[in-house]
């Protein structure tokens, strides 16, 4: 099964396996209960509590935020960090297998 590996800020790794009845990076987290991932909104592009930060080397392959990811992701830090992405929005596919993503201590 592809897997995607989430950090939490104090550096511990979950690694966490997906398959195709996973929409979005932010529904694997959730499942496995991630601290740091509370995804209030369940998924809506409503709230900014889903932030991560897509590894450099993932970047390209993942794809830049959309319009109204950019811009939720601007109201809710005014400056956004490089890779900084919604994981709601986050489609997952056979490509993304291997992927690394950070949860920021703070969500907005």
């Amino acid at each position: 099964m592809p897997m995607i590996t989430f950090i939490l800020p104090d550096g511990t790794r979950h690694p966490l396996t997906y398959d195709e009845d996973d929409p979005s990076v932010m529904h694997v987290g959730v499942r496995a209960n991630l601290a740091h991932l509370p995804a209030d909104c369940g998924g809506q592009l409503a709230c900014a509590t889903c932030m991560v930060d897509v590894a450099p080397d993932w970047q390209a392959k993942v794809g830049p935020a959309g319009p109204d990811e950019a811009d939720m992701l601007s109201d809710a830090l005014g400056e956004v960090p490089p890779g900084r992405r919604l994981s709601c929005q986050i489609v997952l596919d056979a490509r993304l297998d291997g992927l690394v993503v950070t949860l920021p201590a703070k969500q907005g």
